[in-house]
């Protein structure tokens, strides 16, 4: 015998009942941090990318390692080439004197400066891609994502070095570029 549509409709129970208010927020919640992991996720992607770190290479140069760095001012807080002038600072390989030649332009100092703790950095992925002072803010995020204290552009007897803070060094000599005199900071 079959039963009518009538004798078996169920009354609606409303959605409350069977599930409180506060158990849909909570859902909405989670699907929207979920979905918030994986839109940051892309973007930290799609942020490395258009720095050229898509391959999020990395590699810890110990603490003692040497670097040299100039400016146009010839200023241990001077500006640099760019003009640009804050926390971040660039820096050549100990070996890549010319380099800081060119950054000292007609101030002709540079500074020996000196790694006091190891260094994590991001390494460019294509040899000679080097970090411009515009894209500081995208590195600043990739940084805190990824533990970064900076960038490593690599060349083919040298490289450079952007450290995003400076508390990780140490000037440890001023050298002048003429007479390659030194001087020991202090």
């Amino acid at each position: 015998m079959r039963s009518s549509p009538k004798e078996t409709a169920t009354a609606a129970i409303p959605i409350n009942r069977v599930h409180p208010p506060s158990f849909w927020k909570g859902m909405i919640l989670v699907a929207t941090v979920i979905f918030l992991v994986a839109s940051s996720q892309v973007s930290a992607d799609e942020l490395a990318a258009s720095v050229g770190w898509e391959r999020k290479q990395m590699e810890v140069l110990p603490a003692g390692t040497k670097f040299n760095h100039a400016n146009m001012e010839g200023k241990w807080e001077g500006s640099g080439q760019s003009g640009h002038k804050g926390e971040a600072i660039w820096m050549t390989s100990e070996n890549d004197v010319n380099a800081a030649r060119g950054y000292a332009g007609s101030s002709g100092k540079y500074f020996v400066v000196e790694a006091q703790e190891p260094l994590k950095l991001a390494v460019m992925d294509e040899q000679g891609d080097f970090v411009e002072h515009k894209q500081l803010d995208a590195w600043a995020t990739l940084a805190q994502r990824y533990g970064l204290d900076g960038v490593k552009t690599e060349y083919r007897s040298s490289y450079e070095v952007v450290l995003f803070d400076r508390s990780k060094i140490k000037r440890v000599e001023e050298r002048d570029l003429d007479f390659q005199r030194t001087t020991p900071s202090k």
